[in-house]
């Protein structure tokens, strides 16, 4: 193994030490507001990559999905949304495609635009792999040239026969793909939570793993970025063309690599880098996944198993390609999680936090898309949580460890049967589906749910030195397994817990800032949010392997699959949140 260096601080790095300094030092900032602010005019460069199959000279169908933050564009501003080339007009089809929506306040539910629609007509002099750009602009000048009328997406998509993917899987993709700029993509308008766009210097190629497994520590939250991106190349088969194929990941045959929604991890990548590559893999899973889920809301790769149904990623297809097709299935999959309750009981058979989020995850961007039918339901589930938060009535019991959803272990079908306890990995999935639901409620009662889970997450981190990571020697600092409401263990480690410090680290940083913002800041969730990144960031290096594709295994170990999901996909924002802890 080369020798580590570790490099000097940057951004990143900095945002976390003021944010420490600040806290012991008692001096006050504000942490930035949820949402972000609205944006009345603007422009953002969207590059506009054409397929293998374009040719230079013959005009393409190009449909995209334009996200404004709440409160920018009003439906009859949709008259100043422009598509510029070099300065000229270009005809274009705009409308709107979702409103932002509101739970409670008649006055910004509806009331803009969060999705407009945008279709173009547009001649490539380039050919793939190059790329063009066209300026969409809003707020500022009336729209002088509309297309006559809209035409469906998919008469400008092919079948997918490159990649990990060949004609039989039944994949298709546009011909053209629309790449938003990730500065604008992290504002929080599709993922709903604000992020860090990636830092300029991690390259959309794959890094070379001799150079990253050279460095320890990279800085700020680079470390992650650098990860995301890596390991994405191993998820989609293109870790190293030595890789033997036994060595593949199974997506296609085998429903583990899709658990915490596959397609939606990889979006959330391209909402931070801004990468083609990203976003393309991400489109083509969603529609692998959407081809496979059945009449039920079902993966048919696992139709029993409800904690593979999911929406999100059906919403980003919808949101970003401007395709109907993702938004049909979106009812399904509420109706796949119909029958698991959100209403705990000492008496019910089966209860975990996993699948209680997945319920409201699907409820939530249900309504995003859907509107007021999801409403009332989605009320309800999140009252639901709530009320169990908050001691089901006093069937759980007391005095307890405030934050966690307790439950049995015969519930939990693991840990000690009529024991109550709580999942701290789990936990941060509903933290992730509260989250959206904040945005679209800005109910006191969400933030204090996150912030009170925060309690029962730093209580279920310790620090020890029986993890698997052999590049370390110290203390790490990770979660139980389960843990029960007096805050005792009662699993520690199952299936090596350190491999959730990153999502956990999101948590729980989430919860220091609705800490701050509800005016009781924390720092000792913030110590621990840092605490349990030392701990991922560690765990980056062990699974590099730079020899390893020699013997036919990937340089950038994914294991198992399911574990880029539950890291990436709920921790995109969690260098945002580390920035605004008070």
């Amino acid at each position: 193994m080369a020798q580590k260096r570790c490099p000097s601080a940057g951004r990143g790095a900095r945002l976390v030490a003021s944010c420490l300094l600040l806290l012991a030092s008692g001096t006050a900032f504000a942490a930035e507001p949820f949402l972000a602010p609205a944006q009345p005019s603007g422009s953002i460069v969207v590059k506009l990559y054409p397929t293998e199959s374009v040719a230079p000279g013959v005009a393409k169908l190009v449909t995209l999905g334009v996200p404004f933050p709440r409160g920018s564009v009003t439906v009859a501003g949709l008259a100043n949304v422009r598509v510029l080339k070099s300065g000229s007009e270009v005809a274009a089809w705009v409308e709107q495609l979702t409103p932002w929506r509101h739970t409670t306040n008649p006055a910004l539910d509806g009331q803009s635009v969060r999705v407009a629609r945008v279709q173009i007509q547009y001649t490539f002099a380039v050919t793939y792999p190059s790329f063009e750009t066209v300026t969409v602009e809003w707020g500022l000048t009336s729209r002088t040239q509309s297309r006559p009328s809209f035409t469906n997406p998919r008469t400008a998509w092919h079948l997918v026969t490159s990649g990990s993917y060949v004609a039989a899987d039944g994949v298709y993709e546009p011909d053209v793909y629309a790449v938003l700029p990730p500065d604008h993509l992290a504002e929080g308008v599709l993922k709903l939570t604000r992020m860090d766009a990636f830092d300029p210097g991690v390259a959309e190629a794959r890094d070379d793993p001799y150079a990253m497994d050279a460095v320890e520590h990279w800085p700020g939250f680079e470390e992650q970025q650098h990860a995301a991106k890596n390991n994405s190349f191993t998820l989609v088969n293109e870790d190293d063309p030595r890789v033997a194929a036994k060595n593949y990941c199974p997506y296609k045959t085998d429903y583990e690599p899709w658990l915490y929604d596959r397609a939606a991890s990889l979006y959330v990548l391209y909402f931070r880098s801004g990468f083609f590559k990203a976003l393309r893999e991400a489109v083509r899973a969603g529609d692998f996944y959407d081809n496979h889920l059945d009449a039920n809301g079902r993966f048919d790769l696992n139709p029993t198993d409800l904690k593979y149904s999911y929406n999100e990623c059906l919403a980003y297809s919808h949101w970003l390609t401007g395709d109907d097709n993702p938004r049909a299935k979106i009812p399904l999959v509420v109706n796949s999680l119909a029958s698991f309750p959100s209403r705990w009981s000492p008496s019910l058979g089966f209860w975990t936090e996993r699948h209680a989020a997945f319920k409201l995850l699907a409820n939530v961007v249900a309504y995003e898309v859907l509107g007021d039918a999801y409403k009332a339901g989605l009320q309800t589930i999140y009252g639901d949580y709530i009320w169990h938060q908050n001691g089901a009535d006093g069937q759980i019991p007391s005095p307890r460890v405030d934050g966690g959803l307790y439950h049995t272990g015969a519930q939990h079908s693991e840990g000690t049967r009529k024991a109550y306890l709580a999942s701290p990995w789990m936990s941060v999935l509903l933290v992730d589906a509260m989250l959206r639901t904040y945005a679209v409620s800005e109910d006191v009662s969400v933030a204090s749910f996150i912030k009170r889970m925060g309690n029962f997450e730093k209580t279920a981190t310790r620090a020890d030195t029986a993890y698997q990571y052999d590049n370390y020697s110290g203390p790490l600092w990770y979660a139980d397994y389960l843990t029960r409401y007096d805050g005792t263990i009662d699993m520690r480690s199952r299936q090596y817990m350190e491999e959730h410090a990153l999502e956990v680290g999101a948590a729980t940083a989430w919860a220091g800032y609705f800490a701050a913002v509800l005016g009781t800041p924390d720092p000792v969730l913030t110590q621990r949010a840092t605490d349990l990144y030392f701990t991922y960031d560690i765990g980056v290096n062990y699974w590099i392997r730079p020899d390893a594709p020699a013997s036919g295994l990937a340089a950038y170990r994914v294991s198992p699959w399911r574990k880029y999901g539950w890291e990436h996909r709920p921790s995109a924002a969690l260098s945002w949140a580390m920035a605004n802890q008070q």
